[in-house]
């Protein structure tokens, strides 16, 4: 999933990175996109951890939960501190829009 996400912005024409490498190196990252179903984590807690150490970004949460309670499984997402949510299977005309949208920038 994390290659889909870096290939589909990267090919979009955004700058990313797929660790948060790049902020702790001094460069704030303005979009981040978290996979809540990313193995051997807690999308919950990444989630969170991820609001209050960059107070500042946008956050696009993907996880394949949002398709079986889309209402329930979106509120959950933004009350962690996502400011959008995409299902699974993860549309990356979608994604792209969203990020988009969250940077300011006009759809294409």
């Amino acid at each position: 999933m994390r290659d889909l996400i870096v290939a589909t912005l990267h090919d979009a024409g955004f700058a990313v990175s797929a660790s948060l490498a790049a902020a702790h190196a001094g460069t704030a990252a303005r979009v981040l996109v978290v996979d809540l179903g990313e193995p051997k984590t807690d999308g919950a807690d990444n989630l969170r951890a991820l609001r209050a150490l960059h107070a500042d970004a946008r956050i696009v949460a993907i996880s394949g939960r949002f398709r079986f309670n889309a209402a329930t499984a979106a509120s959950v997402a933004v009350q962690l501190g996502a400011d959008r949510v995409l299902a699974k299977p993860l549309d990356c005309d979608a994604l792209v829009a969203n990020v988009r949208q969250l940077m300011g920038e006009p759809g294409q």
